[in-house]
């Protein structure tokens, strides 16, 4: 009995450690967000970072990703499968 409530008393005491490291985390749940745009709308010549170098559009540009891109395609050759 004795052992038992030792036993109790040593996983709450665990728990609330846990818990409390959780709400004083310094990292935000915002920062962990992943996001990714749909659409990029590039403006001519103004000059876009890539991990490859620098890109600069000749003329306006719109691009899109490749979920968008493949919804577009199947709305355009697959009509019925909206």
């Amino acid at each position: 009995m004795k052992l038992r409530r030792i036993v109790t008393l040593a996983l709450m005491i665990q728990m609330i450690m846990l818990i409390s490291c959780a709400k004083n985390s310094s990292t935000s749940s915002a920062s962990l967000k992943i996001y990714q745009p749909t659409i990029i709308r590039l403006k001519a010549n103004s000059e876009v970072q890539t991990v490859d170098g620098l890109y600069t559009p000749q003329v306006d540009e719109v691009w899109h990703s490749d979920k968008r891109f493949r919804e577009l395609e199947r709305t355009l050759y697959y009509p019925e499968h909206k």
